[in-house]
């Protein structure tokens, strides 16, 4: 009886850690799925009808560690939260650029902009946004830095901001930056600095 309870329990074992590998790979098989699925979803709105609009960016640049105020023009939605959301999706091109000084993830997007009361921003991110942003406290707080800024300086209401990461808040961007608080547009454009 005793060699049939060893035996019993050397299948169950064996059934056990069959299991826990299948579901291990299930798991990382899910998170390439959902990667893949993000960076497939990334919506490029269309370009909106109308006049040309200035636009100032703020573009992180990791050689100096500061933010330099670029200005541009572009088409731009008349909703005020479309508006907030494609200025920085023009922003985060500027970063998947293979020429960038401050790379970020690959597949980075902004998913939508939520503009509560008159002036507090909330800037919903895809995954891959942080999941592949690069890790380290200066990288990640121009990064940012750059949004907070960016918002700002073309939506003069916004004072307040906090990033999310597909409608959740996170912890850290990449390990570093405290995506937990609302970030106050006063106290990071401190890094600016204007082009010549």
């Amino acid at each position: 009886m005793t060699r049939r309870i060893l035996l019993v329990f050397a299948a169950l074992v064996i059934i056990a850690i069959g299991l826990a590998f299948y579901a291990l790979q299930l798991r990382r098989k899910v998170a390439r799925d959902e990667q893949l699925a993000a960076q497939q979803q990334i919506a490029i709105a269309p370009p909106a009808n109308g006049p040309s609009t200035p636009v100032t960016l703020y573009v992180a640049s990791d050689n100096n560690g500061a933010l330099t105020k670029t200005e541009m023009n572009a088409v731009l939605p008349a909703e005020r939260s479309e508006r907030d959301r494609s200025i920085l999706r023009g922003l985060l091109e500027l970063y998947l650029q293979p020429q960038t000084s401050h790379p970020i993830g690959a597949g980075a997007d902004i998913r939508d902009v939520y503009v509560m009361g008159d002036d507090t921003a909330i800037v919903d991110t895809n995954s891959a946004f942080a999941d592949a942003h690069p890790s380290g406290v200066l990288a990640e707080e121009l990064t940012v830095a750059s949004i907070v800024t960016t918002l700002n300086a073309n939506d003069a209401r916004i004072a307040k901001v906090k990033i999310l990461v597909n409608g959740q808040e996170r912890e850290t961007l990449a390990g570093h930056a405290d995506l937990r608080r609302f970030y106050l547009a006063s106290n990071v454009g401190q890094a600016t600095k204007d082009v010549p």
